[in-house]
């Protein structure tokens, strides 16, 4: 259990560091402190801990230290263990832990700046196709999925995004064709559900709403209850 904590909070940290990267030499060169790029030493690097007993701030600068990585290490590390409590395959816990891996940081930039980076929908493409079952791709569906959701785009574009359209699109390649239903399903229906909640405690309703933290949530909820959605969908519930 250990390995797998300190797994999530390194992967978690450097994920967070590529998405909110704007050019690769965050790829070769030492983490430092955005503000006044100071060499962060290796004991400033621990993951959550360094944190904490840093109290959010730089040790030479004092600055804030950016709270989006705290919490993603946080996030993935809680995700990385989820999966001890349930009977997953190999080739289920690889897609798993792919994604959560990818897209926490992603639901984390969108929620802060509405925006999916495109260097990270293609990390995500290329490393689904190249981690997970081939034998998911299912060419005439796939295709058909990807014009709907395209020409979702162009008649109701001012409810979505085009990133989250391209996000959609490489979780179509990577994943079955079920699974990706019940994953759009879900998303709608965790976010109608938060924007009805949201309606009660504020009067004046955010103009936009980031839908990746709906998509990562109805990911992981697909995964853990993929049999359950399985048998209600195909009738043998109802």
């Amino acid at each position: 259990m250990i390995w797998i904590i300190l797994l999530g909070g390194i992967c978690a940290s450097f994920m967070y560091a590529v998405t909110e990267a704007k050019h690769f030499s965050i790829l070769y060169r030492r983490s430092r402190c955005d503000s006044c790029h100071y060499t962060l030493k290796w004991s400033e690097l621990i993951p959550v801990v360094s944190f904490i007993l840093l109290r959010g701030k730089c040790s030479y600068c004092r600055s804030k230290i950016d709270i989006g990585a705290f919490i993603c290490e946080v996030l993935l590390i809680f995700f990385y263990l989820l999966p001890l409590f349930y009977d997953l395959s190999l080739k289920d816990l690889t897609l798993y832990y792919l994604m959560v891996t990818i897209l926490i940081p992603i639901a984390l930039n969108d929620f802060k700046t509405f925006t999916i980076p495109n260097h990270m929908s293609l990390l995500f493409l290329f490393t689904g196709l190249f981690l997970t079952d081939l034998s998911y791709i299912e060419p005439f569906k796939d295709v058909v999925i990807i014009i709907l959701l395209h020409l979702f785009y162009f008649l109701f574009s001012d409810s979505v995004g085009y990133g989250d359209i391209k996000l959609f699109t490489v979780i179509t390649l990577v994943t079955p064709v079920n699974f990706f239903v019940y994953t759009i399903l879900l998303t709608y229906i965790i976010g109608g559900l938060f924007i009805i909640i949201l309606h009660f405690y504020r009067s004046d309703m955010p103009r936009k709403i980031p839908l990746v933290p709906f998509i990562t949530n109805a990911l992981i909820l697909s995964f853990i209850l993929y049999e359950e959605i399985n048998t209600i969908y195909f009738g043998g519930f109802l």
